[in-house]
């Protein structure tokens, strides 16, 4: 083996651009995020007490739901109604009644804590939440969640990671609908996995934009194969992909657009 000269940088200090980089790294990590209570996304205030630094800080860099926020700016009209499917802390749900000015938006989510952040978040940006506690399922029942760290782990599926498990109902897309005032136009979905359980026949007519995160690291690619085949059977076309967010749409008769949940 031959010994070659060590590279010019051996043994000289580092530059002061990265001496002082590191030091607010350390300082932001230690002294600043910890503090940190509150952070503005696109005009959207969230609470991030209680949260790891590292979380803290996507979120206080925007680096949160990007994909779906680009989508829902693409895609959601002012006369929407949304159906948003595991809500989280409810940036997604906020943005689009607070910047899209949606004419409503029903938010789903599982996990009764992340819900009640939901709720704090709502009245920080003085609005009031239209939710419904629940996992949206195959069949309306019982199933359990796991939460696995940081809010957006909660999952149905059991990836081995020691997660907390508890049971939470559960509700079909078609029972969801049963229980909003106005049928959905719009539905946006990241359910971290369980995409692959949904019923998308449950979906009315009144349904012309699908926002939805598939991930195929936890369910295989053929499951999300299976779900765009079932889109392109009902008449959905692709529209745009944002990493492994992707939107979709089809042609919706007025009538049923502006018809009554059922």
């Amino acid at each position: 083996m031959t010994l070659s000269s060590p590279p010019e940088s051996v043994g000289k200090p580092a530059p002061p651009s990265r001496i002082w980089h590191s030091f607010m790294t350390r300082l932001l990590f230690k002294f600043i995020l910890p503090r940190l209570r509150t952070v503005k996304i696109e005009g959207v205030r969230l609470d991030v007490s209680g949260m790891s630094p590292v979380m803290k800080n996507n979120l206080r860099l925007g680096r949160y739901e990007v994909q779906e926020r680009l989508l829902a700016a693409r895609a959601v009209k002012k006369e929407d109604v949304v159906l948003e499917l595991g809500a989280a802390i409810g940036f997604i749900g906020l943005y689009c009644r607070k910047v899209l000015g949606v004419r409503d938006c029903i938010s789903v989510e599982a996990n009764p804590d992340t819900l009640q952040r939901l709720r704090h978040n709502y009245a920080l940006n003085a609005l009031t939440p239209h939710v419904i506690h629940a996992a949206a399922a195959s069949q309306d029942g019982e199933l359990t969640l796991h939460a696995d760290g940081e809010f957006w782990e909660n999952s149905l599926i059991d990836q081995g990671k020691g997660a907390t498990s508890f049971t939470v109902p559960a509700l079909s897309l078609a029972s969801l609908v049963r229980g909003m005032n106005n049928a959905p136009t719009v539905l946006i979905a990241d359910i971290e996995g369980a995409e692959q359980y949904l019923d998308l026949s449950g979906l009315p007519d009144s349904v012309r934009t699908i926002i939805m995160e598939v991930h195929p690291t936890v369910i295989g690619q053929e499951a999300v194969d299976h779900i765009l085949n079932t889109l392109k059977s009902m008449r959905f076309t692709l529209r745009g992909w944002e990493e492994n967010t992707f939107w979709a749409e089809r042609k919706v008769h007025p009538d049923r657009s502006s018809s009554q949940g059922h």
